[in-house]
Formats: structure tokens, C-alpha cells, sequence
């Protein structure tokens, strides 16, 4: 055999090598966290602290309605989120509902008005006090694992601006109010459903819609 026949065309290298991870953020970092690393349940399985900083930085320019505030359910269960649950830069954390811990840091939030994820009027954002991801609300992902945490603006690296999967109706002065993402999926309201939170269409009268801020 020639050894032309061997040799592969710069073009055919090209999308190979572009398709390697970054070694600053890699995809999967280690198959198992060593001493010194923290585990995490999603992709990467060790956490980038680095990476997770750069995903989720705190908006300093922000209004905040209520900060470090609890999320409660109707039956007094707060929203609550484990930080080392979701992928290595602290995305897809699943939010769950558990009983309130009295100042637990994965049981606050900070509910902000105005700033830099904030588009429209009348909306807020709950951001996560402890890893400064957002509640997002993600119907094409399975069902039980459309409410998670995400970089606030939506993109894993934190270079995104405004995601309305992310902005939910804001009523200023209601002790109790629905959160209603304000996507193109108008009328769809979240719903307490065993230990995680679900979707449905909007009822005023379904108690487990109903959520209270602060």
C-alpha cells in the first residue's frame, strides 16, 4: 500500500479536532472524583469551580423583591435545590420540594424584578442564593426534570442575556401567587406534584399552584 493511501486530508481533521472538549471546561472530566473534588450527578461528574463561576455570576445590578427569602408551597414545603445535583458547572440542578430547614441555603432564593436577565415588565426571576442559577422551565425535557436550575439568560456558559422560560409573572403585594412562566406556552402554571414540581394549564382554584415569596 502507498503511503499517500494512509495519509487523511487536513478537511476530514478538521471537525475532529473541533469536536474535542475544551480542557478548561471539559464535557466529562474524570469518570470519578479524586481527593480534593467535589462529585457531581450530571455531566462532568466532578465540579469546575471555575466553570460553575463563569456559568452563574451574581447580577450586582439587580432589584430584588426578597432576598435569601424561602419559595413555600401551599402545604408550607419550601423549593429547594442540592448545589452538587446537577452538571460541573452547576446547570440542570433538579428543584425539589422538601420540608423547610429554617435558613438551609439551598432553600433560598432571590426574587429579582428588574436586571439583566429581566426583559419584561411585570416579571421576576427566582434565583438560587447559594449557586445563582435560575428557575427555568423546560417543557421539552422529560417529564419530572422540566423545573431545574439554569444559568441565568440560558446559556450553560453564562453568555446569555433573556430567557422567558426563565421569567415568571410577578404580583407585587400578593402574599400567595402562581408562577407562570412567561414563554410563548401561555396560561401553563407550576404545580407541586409529590416532591418535585410539575406543570398544568392555570386554575385558580388547584391550591397546589399557589406558592408564597418571603
Amino acid at each position: 500500500m502507498h503511503l499517500s493511501t494512509l495519509l487523511i486530508p487536513l478537511s476530514a481533521l478538521i471537525p475532529l479536532i473541533l469536536a474535542l472538549p475544551n480542557p478548561a471546561y471539559p464535557l466529562y472530566p474524570r469518570q470519578n472524583a479524586t481527593a480534593g473534588e467535589t462529585p457531581v450527578q450530571r455531566a462532568g461528574l466532578v465540579l469546575n469551580p471555575e466553570a460553575a463561576e463563569e456559568a452563574n455570576p451574581r447580577d450586582e445590578t439587580a432589584t430584588r423583591a426578597f432576598a435569601a427569602t424561602t419559595v413555600k408551597t401551599s402545604d408550607g414545603r419550601c423549593l429547594t435545590i442540592d448545589p452538587f445535583a446537577g452538571d460541573f458547572r452547576q446547570n440542570l440542578i433538579p428543584v425539589q420540594l422538601q420540608a423547610c430547614a429554617g435558613g438551609a441555603e439551598g432553600q433560598q432564593w432571590d426574587i429579582i424584578t428588574k436586571g439583566q436577565h429581566v426583559a419584561q415588565e411585570g416579571a421576576m426571576l427566582l434565583v438560587s442564593a447559594l449557586t445563582q442559577g435560575c428557575l427555568n422551565f423546560d417543557p421539552r425535557r422529560p417529564a419530572g426534570d422540566q423545573v431545574i436550575l439554569f444559568s441565568c439568560g440560558g446559556r450553560a456558559d453564562g453568555g446569555g442575556l433573556v430567557a422567558d422560560s426563565q421569567e415568571f409573572a410577578f404580583e407585587q403585594g400578593e402574599a400567595s401567587q402562581q408562577l407562570s412562566p412567561l414563554t410563548q406556552d401561555a396560561g401553563v402554571c407550576l404545580v407541586a406534584d409529590g416532591a418535585k414540581l410539575a406543570s398544568a394549564a392555570c386554575d385558580s382554584g388547584d391550591e397546589r399552584q399557589f406558592f408564597s415569596l418571603g
